[in-house]
């Protein structure tokens, strides 16, 4: 993969030497967002999850870097269909990151690279329905909401679901069949939805490829 750049960050190929520099990030004050925490992991660890991330065939993953050379966030799409041209979307980013349109950026410069170069037709992703802030982004990208399902959270020994500080947030779950649940939204974006949306906007996102 060549690097791809747009006027606030990078993305390419993720290298193990990643992997160490995400174990630096800041970590979320908010505790519903605690399980997006980059792990603290030894280095067979550290190998183990970069083996996961870049070494199956229906896997692909991608460092997000800003101007200045800092690893600030990861995507990956996996379950790949080739068939179908289709995959899931996956993205996390330094907490210190967020809520300043770095996301965005890297979603619009990915989609056109997986439209484009992979030749894909389509991509999903799942969110949780607390997540407005996500959903916002993607729905900006070109996303859109296709239906809602109660699913297993993605942590199951949370600290929300323990410490009594946190006892507001419990109603955004369930338990059912002893798992705890909550709501996630399922959205989708093909190739020509998301160029009919960023061909909307006023202002063209800036993306070149080296």
């Amino acid at each position: 993969m060549k690097i791809l750049k747009g006027e606030k960050v990078y993305i390419r190929k993720l290298l193990r030497e990643d992997v160490d520099k995400m174990q630096c990030w800041a970590t979320h004050e908010d505790p519903l967002y605690f399980h997006y925490n980059f792990p603290k992991m030894n280095k067979e660890q550290s190998d183990e999850w970069y083996r996961i991330k870049t070494k199956k065939l229906k896997r692909k993953s991608f460092s997000i870097e800003s101007k200045d050379g800092e690893v600030i966030g990861y995507l990956s799409i996996r379950d790949m269909k080739w068939m179908r041209r289709e995959s899931e979307l996956g993205i996390v980013f330094d907490a210190q990151y967020i809520n300043q349109g770095y996301g965005k950026e890297a979603i619009i410069l990915f989609l056109d690279y997986y439209f484009n170069i992979l030749k894909m037709k389509t991509l999903i992703l799942r969110a949780a329905k607390f997540n407005k802030r996500a959903i916002k982004c993607y729905t900006s990208c070109g996303f859109e909401i296709v239906k809602e399902s109660m699913d297993e959270f993605e942590d199951q020994y949370a600290e929300i679901f323990y410490n009594p500080l946190y006892s507001q947030l419990r109603r955004l779950f369930i338990i059912s069949g002893g798992k705890k649940k909550t709501c996630y939204v399922h959205m989708k974006v093909s190739k020509e939805e998301f160029y009919k949306k960023i061909n909307s906007l006023p202002t063209k996102p800036c993306v070149s490829v080296e």
